[in-house]
């Protein structure tokens, strides 16, 4: 990326200047903090999700749409989104993440105001299909600055972006629900988020000029020398297992406890609270932690503390005991993808794009095939066994953290942040 209206390039503890960084790198001016931007961008993308999960009921009652073909559509749309992402990531190693983040909010931002107008279920499956691929590119654009700015500033914070992004899905379902229960129709709530997305694409489209795109000659190698990295490979199988693990709590904790064990709906509505401020705070905490065991050993905690809670979830009827077991399992998931992306971030610095569209886009394919492989399991035998699914997934972190090793880059950079104050 063109340095030459920065105020100067910054240099990260390991060497890095903002040049090397490359066009993953925010677009910065006089005044305007790139980290600052990115919890903004995190956050918003939490509210937006956080009121879209709420308010899909209501829309679906609207348009009178079983269970059925509303969660075909989604799955559809998701495995349709995949090659969107992959794309995402080599526009952004080219061109800077300034496209794909302003552009992606623009298009979830036109996506939110199309909804209030939708009547059919064919303009449903429509609009699902370009809202998630919309915000898988989003999503590849932060994720990839995210991890440029941790590289840039020396210090592990993509926990704490990504703690943004759960902190504000809890807000923006707290709000959406307050708003629906107040009697505001929910069609307007999709107008308000459209206008924030709309603000946030306008901060990153006039945070800073148009990084000088980098010439096709000077383009890194396609994805499949990504394929053939196998500490990349075994990074994306890091998070799909975590958000196969993410997807199944959040999807069936309530369902668990209502369902199958006969609580109040009140207790059920607590599993899946409960789980996501596990992810709130374990996200908020993951930096202080990764700075005393580094992120590899992390990643080990990680997967027994998910497995152990998994365990004690399952393992008794008593829900405090219960809900104290998926707040162990959220605490312990939510580190796993922001450490994995900081990892294969240092693999490849000059490929931060793609190596991050290729970890989050293996890790939405987790996401997506996790409530499903748990349905069917519960079919076939029962909830409770289902759902030792995420134990296996604890397991299996652990087994492939040790095949992690830091690199060269990364090992430096966690000695120095050991002597470094936390913000």
């Amino acid at each position: 990326m063109d340095g030459s209206w920065m105020r100067e390039e910054p240099v990260t503890r390991a060497g890095t200047t903002a040049e090397e960084a490359g066009a993953t790198a925010v677009p910065r001016r006089t005044g305007l903090d790139p980290v600052k931007m990115l919890f903004v961008a995190f956050g918003s993308f939490g509210v937006m999700f956080g009121v879209w999960q709420v308010v899909l009921a209501d829309l679906r009652r609207a348009l009178d749409v079983s269970e059925g073909p509303l969660g075909l559509a989604i799955t559809v749309s998701v495995i349709a989104s995949f090659p969107a992402m992959l794309a995402a990531g080599r526009v952004a190693d080219r061109l800077g993440v300034r496209v794909l983040i302003a552009g992606g909010a623009l298009s979830m931002a036109c996506v939110f105001l199309a909804v209030t107008q939708i009547g059919s279920y064919g303009a449903l499956v429509m609009t699902i299909l370009v809202f998630l691929t919309s915000s898988g590119i989003y999503d590849v654009g932060i994720n990839a600055s995210a991890v440029t700015e941790e590289r840039r500033t020396g210090r592990p914070i993509m926990s704490l972006f990504h703690a943004a992004f759960s902190a504000g899905g809890a807000t923006g379902a707290i709000l959406a629900g307050v708003g629906i229960a107040a009697g505001v129709p929910f069609r307007s709530l999709y107008v308000v988020v459209a206008c924030l997305l709309a603000a946030v694409a306008a901060l990153f489209w006039v945070a800073g000029e148009r990084g000088r795109p980098r010439p096709a000659s000077d383009a890194p190698a396609g994805r499949g020398s990504l394929l053939r990295n196998p500490m990349v490979v075994t990074l994306a199988i890091i998070v799909s297992l975590a958000f196969l693990g993410e997807g199944a709590m959040e999807t069936w904790s309530s369902i668990y406890l209502r369902d199958f064990l006969g609580f109040s709906a009140v207790v059920g509505a607590s599993g899946v609270a409960v789980f996501h401020l596990a992810m709130a705070t374990g996200r908020a905490t993951t930096s202080l932690i990764v700075r005393r065991l580094g992120r590899a050993r992390t990643l080990t905690v990680a997967g027994a503390l998910a497995a152990v809670g998994n365990v004690v979830a399952l393992g008794t009827e008593r829900a405090p005991l219960i809900l104290a077991g998926f707040i162990l399992v959220g605490v312990a998931l939510s580190s796993v993808a922001p450490v994995a992306l900081s990892l294969g971030g240092d693999l490849l610095p000059e490929r931060t794009g793609q190596v991050s569209a290729m970890l989050m886009t293996i890790g939405y394919a987790g996401f997506s095939i996790g409530p499903s492989v748990i349905g069917a399991t519960a079919e076939l035998a029962s909830l409770r066994l289902a759902l030792t699914i995420v134990t296996l997934v604890g397991l299996a972190i652990i087994w492939l953290s040790t095949r992690v090793r830091e690199n060269a880059m990364g090992e430096q950079r966690t000695t120095e942040d050991r002597a470094v104050p936390a913000a």
